[in-house]
């Protein structure tokens, strides 16, 4: 386990940065003995997940913050998401929005509304089994996910994606699925899906990128604070250190790691568990999911 104390200067891999947490205390200057924590993708890696949340061991006072992609690619995404509803029981949960669950949920909204479109969707085969496996308060639930979530006791913001400059709307902020509709604020729907950007700041689509394209956390100048994402593998036993952003996809279905952040006392740290097989082939050069 690795950690960073807060407000020094720390060199990690090729980046020096200063990590600066707001307050933990309440409003009588008493510790609050809680713990936020973020997990990085699970795509279906029921195994690996158990195997965290028992090194973790979330208790009550804690909050867990899926970072997005609970689903697809991996061995069992219908375990993973049913996990992540019973540990409601125990701790405070929270689901970010992946990019998985927003085709995922469109495939379920065809069905339910008798459009038919679902039949010509591309990548939906494990849809089919994980709808029929899930109940109606689970697909409710699946609803309720984040395209961000703002946590200011901490100037911390989880997306699953990345940020670009067309963002239209005040950031960061709470955006709900089933609240907000990208319709209404341009630029929403591409904080699930955001990599790369064009020298004008603007998104670039999977597979159209140039050689003057930059990754997103390599530009971003902490404008909306520091940014906790995912979407991005990144093959290395650790998340992924920006001058202000932490990229926790650390490619457990590609046979990487699990990794989760801890924020606890006005400190970082980072634990993460190995991958007991690669369950998916990663595309290209190990740039894209």
């Amino acid at each position: 386990m690795s950690r960073i104390q807060n407000s020094l200067g720390v060199c990690v891999g090729n980046y020096f940065f200063c990590i600066r947490l707001k307050s933990l205390f309440d409003k009588n200057n008493v510790m609050v003995k809680s713990r936020l924590i973020f997990i990085g993708d699970v795509h279906g890696c029921i195994h690996e997940l158990d195997q965290l949340l028992e090194r973790l061991s979330p208790g009550k006072s804690d909050t867990l913050v899926f970072i997005g992609d609970l689903i697809d690619k991996g061995p069992d995404s219908t375990a993973v998401v049913k996990r992540f509803f019973e540990l409601g029981s125990i701790c405070n949960i929270k689901f970010v929005l992946g990019n998985h669950e927003e085709k995922f949920l469109r495939y379920v909204n065809h069905i339910e509304t008798g459009s038919g479109k679902e039949k010509e969707m591309k990548g939906t085969e494990e849809f089919p089994l994980l709808y029929s496996q899930l109940n109606t308060e689970e697909l409710a639930g699946m609803r309720e996910a984040y395209y961000s979530i703002h946590f200011p006791e901490a100037d911390l913001c989880a997306i699953h994606g990345g940020i670009s400059h067309q963002i239209a709307f005040p950031f960061p902020f709470d955006y709900q699925y089933a609240l907000h509709n990208p319709k209404n604020y341009k630029g929403l729907d591409l904080i699930t899906k955001t990599r790369f950007l064009n020298p004008e700041g603007k998104f670039v689509g999977l597979g159209e990128e140039k050689e003057a394209d930059r990754f997103w956390a390599e530009t971003y100048d902490g404008r909306f604070g520091k940014l906790i994402f995912g979407h991005q593998p990144f093959l290395q036993e650790n998340p992924r250190i920006f001058p202000h952003a932490f990229g926790i996809d650390t490619a457990c279905v590609f046979g990487g790691w699990l990794s989760a952040m801890i924020v606890e006392n006005q400190q970082i740290q980072f634990l993460s568990v190995r991958a007991s097989q690669a369950y998916a082939q990663m595309k290209g050069k190990g740039l894209y999911s």
